[in-house]
């Protein structure tokens, strides 16, 4: 076996027992694992055709397998995505308000306290200058 064929089925058998590994404790990665199988096999075709400067029928098998399996793949990227995206919007509902972000609390420090004493002070000295 030659060695980028060595490689591959290296890596291969790694992240197939990686999966089930992590599949017994209940995290699923089925679907990265794919996408990362299709882009290893797109980019050893496109590295093939590279190499012998047109396409042969080991390139073209790759491109297309690759693209399969990486296309395949999308889906558990996709879910993942949203979940994360869940989980952020999730917590944002949940933090409490005091802990609301730096930005709001920027806006208030720089926004002027108005309290009741202030607006009656302002209203009596509009009256005194209404009668001078």
């Amino acid at each position: 076996m030659k060695h980028p064929g060595k490689l591959f089925g290296g890596i291969l058998l790694m992240l197939i027992g990686a999966s089930i590994l992590f599949s017994m404790i209940g995290i699923h990665i089925g679907g990265i694992i794919g996408l990362a199988i299709g882009a290893w096999l797109l980019y050893w075709g496109y590295a093939k055709w590279q190499e012998q400067g047109k396409w042969s029928f080991s390139s073209v098998l790759l491109l297309i397998v690759g693209a399969l399996i990486a296309l395949g793949g999308i889906g558990g990227v996709i879910s993942l995505a949203i979940g994360v995206v869940l989980v952020y919007f999730g917590y944002r509902l949940l933090k409490p308000k005091d802990q609301a972000g730096e930005e709001l609390e920027e806006e208030e420090d720089l926004a002027p306290v108005k309290t009741t004493y202030d607006v009656i002070d302002k209203e009596f000295e509009k009256l005194l200058n209404e009668h001078k």
